[in-house]
């Protein structure tokens, strides 16, 4: 008896233990430690703003340009997704203007705008086309860019993303809206630049992007959308984006919402990997 109790207890053992190693490699499965950065500096824009760009991973590979959220910079997805991409991708993570230490310029902040420095970025780093992910605005800044330099894009994933500011729940713009206002005033009542800066940053969520559905069939490159269960944006929205751009394919995050979608890493990178191995780029 005392011996079948014993063989049973080890088995209990070795099985617990098989199921601690067992959890703790699938947490371990994805890179989560920052790669060392291979290159890192500004990229002069048309007009003559300094634009902050680091560069991951290897550089033999094929390049993908990181974007951040709103008001985000270059390190906004370095405890996320950038490790695992750069194990597979030269990674370019950009501060978009007025963010991080890109300066902001004299113009009007606008996807537009920030899409024509990253053209500059391309044409100064000589790369002919990149692939591109975004996280939230930084994927409505990939969408715009895909529509305006269409033949730029090896391959494009919006996570989080909206064509227009119609496409965000309203319990979600409200919020929006409201700090947006705040800021307005403050900037008015202290002259404050870095306050107005704050404005203009969170303006781009009120008024931006401005694209129609039928825009996005400028878009040739292969598209996977993603977009989380519960996110800001209206889910036939999202699924609209999908159906608008040639051929895309999308991924729509069980029990996530657009602030914790990044934390899925089992969902996306399985999707993400799946995708780019089919375009061939891993």
């Amino acid at each position: 008896m005392k011996k079948t109790l014993s063989l049973i207890l080890v088995c209990v053992m070795l099985l617990t233990s098989f199921s601690f190693f067992a959890v703790n490699f699938s947490a371990e499965e994805y890179a989560s430690e920052m790669p060392e950065m291979k290159k890192y500096g500004f990229i002069t824009a048309d007009d003559g703003a300094k634009i902050e760009y680091g560069i991951y991973g290897d550089m033999t590979k094929e390049p993908l340009v990181v974007l951040p959220c709103n008001g985000g910079e270059m390190h906004n997805l370095d405890g996320s997704v950038l490790p695992e991409l750069a194990e597979h991708f030269m990674v370019i993570a950009v501060s978009p203007r007025g963010t991080g230490n890109s300066e902001r310029g004299t113009c009007e902040l606008t996807f537009e705008r920030e899409a024509k420095d990253l053209a500059c970025m391309l044409d100064e780093m000589e790369i002919e086309k990149a692939h591109f992910f975004g996280y939230s605005d930084g994927g409505n800044l990939a969408i715009v860019f895909a529509v305006n330099y269409p033949d730029r894009v090896l391959s494009l994933i919006p996570v989080g993303a909206n064509i227009s500011p119609w496409g965000t729940k309203i319990n979600s713009q409200i919020p929006i809206i409201v700090k947006y206002i705040r800021y307005a005033i403050e900037a008015k009542r202290t002259g404050d630049p870095e306050i107005a800066l704050k404005r203009d940053i969170q303006k781009m969520m009120v008024t931006q992007p401005s694209l129609k559905f039928r825009d996005l069939g400028k878009i040739t490159a292969p598209t996977l959308n993603i977009f989380a269960d519960d996110d800001m944006m209206w889910p036939w929205h999202s699924q609209r984006i999908t159906r608008s751009i040639p051929g895309a394919v999308e991924l729509r995050v069980p029990d996530s919402g657009h602030s914790d979608i990044l934390e899925f890493k089992d969902e996306l990178f399985t999707k993400m990997f799946e995708f780019y191995k089919g375009i061939g780029a891993m």
